[in-house]
């Protein structure tokens, strides 16, 4: 067993002789990808306390609560002050660089007293029970569960080892996958049907942001980060063995559903 001491210690000993806080932020309603994506906003959320829980701290140790007494670690912040205003707490804290390769991978077991979403770190050990992958997005969800945003596809395509389950379940199937541009709402309806499934075609996108296709890299000319703007999901997923003329009528009736060729990113 580590505990999560001992692995602090590999990176610097300004916690030893300070007074420190583990806290445990918990927000049922997030996952994993969900985390990373709105660590500004949890960092904001961290700030801002009804009770002055962090007095006497020089730092905190911050973790989000995921599933049973799991806790992510998220970072080391040194408390510079607090003010008090409208019966709220307002801390300045700032994050302490050095702790970039624990981020958002250190999971530890939190312990039996998650109710207790504070407590001091010279009194308490917490055991490191996984450590993940550098550039792992997250669980997979389901091949019809999600929607993807243009950094998350791109860190799927540089971190093939750390999100293979993403990759196993991508590369299995054919399907009608759809691209919404989010800046302007409009939809490019796509098929995929080669030796790599839905895969071979969105690791196109992930790497020059708009696949080849006509509409989507006239945008891209334009505004070369305009690929941000890009959302994918899929619609309809195919069996392995369809062939590439049952997987375009499929996709032809989704672009007359949804209206894509008149008002959309699809040209034909």
């Amino acid at each position: 067993m580590i505990t999560f001491k001992e692995l602090i210690s590999l990176k610097t000993d300004i916690l030893e002789s300070s007074y420190v806080k583990y806290v445990r932020h918990k927000d049922s309603r997030k996952e994993y990808r969900d985390l990373i994506k709105d660590r500004e906003e949890l960092l904001k959320y961290q700030c801002e306390q009804k009770n002055d829980i962090f007095n006497g701290c020089d730092y905190i140790v911050s973790f989000f609560g995921q599933e049973s007494t799991k806790a992510l670690f998220i970072g080391v912040f040194k408390v510079n002050g607090v003010r008090k205003e409208n019966d709220k707490h307002y801390y300045d804290l700032t994050e302490v660089e050095g702790f970039e390769d624990y981020k958002d991978r250190v999971v530890i077991n939190w312990g039996k007293a998650t109710l207790s979403w504070h407590q001091w770190y010279n009194k308490t050990e917490k055991e490191v029970i996984e450590i993940l992958p550098n550039g792992y997005l997250g669980h997979f969800p389901g091949l019809l569960n999600f929607v993807l945003e243009f950094s998350e596809l791109q860190k799927i395509d540089k971190n093939t080892e750390a999100n293979r389950q993403w990759l196993n379940h991508l590369k299995s199937v054919n399907g009608i996958y759809l691209i919404l541009d989010e800046k302007t709402g409009n939809q490019y309806i796509g098929s995929a049907y080669g030796k790599l499934g839905i895969w071979q075609r969105w690791s196109e996108y992930a790497k020059n942001g708009h696949g080849g296709n006509k509409m989507l890299k006239n945008l891209c000319s334009k505004d070369r980060s305009y690929y941000k703007n890009f959302k994918f999901s899929i619609l309809q997923t195919l069996p392995s063995n369809s062939t590439s003329k049952e997987v375009i009528t499929i996709e032809n009736l989704y672009k007359t559903k949804l209206g894509t060729k008149a008002f959309g990113l699809n040209m034909n």
